[in-house]
């Protein structure tokens, strides 16, 4: 091959790369509905509604809705969660430029998925409410290089780290850690969609997780989606330190039964 054609391979295969890494494919179901009938009514509907939602659920980053067909038996369900540090402003803006290229990308197709770095877009015509959804997942990977030893050490706290956004309540399930060793440092966050359960969240994250070791153990980061959890590393700050939601302040602490119970401290993790 001579050196310009060369050069143009190498080009494209970067191209490519990148394109990979960063926007990964739209995932269109394989069953459709008919172009203006009800049910492609209903769904622009259900994906318009996240621009009039209330501000409050997309403070903790995750829009849900539902509705009938109208004139048939059938349901249609939307998802919609931002990563953990988004404001409600930025997570709509999110929300709001997938649902629109949602339907760009898969005009007629009665299931769909569609990922972006900072948000998901899912909908169906069966239930996705409180279910586990692992596939179709994506694998990205920064292809710069850290000491195996801090990526093994990240190994090691995973299990802390997915209990604590496991447990972060029905609001959001977010948790987020750094680790060093020496002068390598990565910052890691995990995340599920607040609708599952405790459990089918930690589940969710050892599937996904699981797929570092097949990849990742010396890269200085990797991000794996899925429709129901994520997880993401990274050799650099790529979370928003000032843009944590506000957690409600906790209900006020019942009053003293007794000397006993008055000196007992309690924390409290929503």
């Amino acid at each position: 091959m001579d050196p310009p054609n060369l050069l143009l391979l190498l080009l494209l295969t970067f191209a490519s790369t990148i394109n990979a890494q960063y926007f990964p494919e739209p995932f269109c179901g394989s069953t459709n509905f008919t172009a203006d009938s009800a049910y492609q009514t209903t769904l622009t509907n259900l994906l318009s509604s996240i621009s009039t939602t209330d501000s409050l659920s997309l403070t903790y980053g995750f829009f849900n809705a539902s509705s009938t067909v109208f004139g048939t038996s059938q349901t249609l369900y939307v998802i919609g969660s931002c990563r953990g540090d988004l404001t409600a402003k930025k997570c709509r803006t999110c929300l709001e430029a997938l649902a629109s290229d949602i339907r760009r990308l898969c005009p007629l197709q009665k299931e769909a998925f569609l990922y972006s770095e900072n948000c998901i877009v899912r909908y169906s015509d069966a239930s996705i409410f409180s279910t586990v959804e692992t596939e179709p997942n994506y694998i990205m990977y920064n292809h710069n290089a850290v000491s195996v030893e801090v990526t093994y050490k990240l190994g090691t706290q995973m299990e802390g780290l997915r209990g604590e956004a496991a447990g972060g309540g029905s609001l959001r399930k977010f948790a987020t850690r750094n680790v060093s060793v020496g002068s390598d440092m990565v910052y890691a966050m995990v995340q599920c969609t607040p609708d599952l359960t405790k459990e089918q969240c930690i589940d969710c994250q050892e599937k996904i997780v699981g797929k570092m070791e097949d990849c990742c153990l010396e890269k200085a980061g990797m991000t794996a989606l899925a429709p129901s959890c994520q997880f993401r590393y990274e050799n650099y700050q790529f979370l928003d330190p000032v843009a944590e939601p506000l957690l409600p302040p906790p209900p006020p602490p019942p009053p003293p039964l007794s000397l006993r119970h008055h000196c007992r401290h309690r924390l409290q993790v929503d």
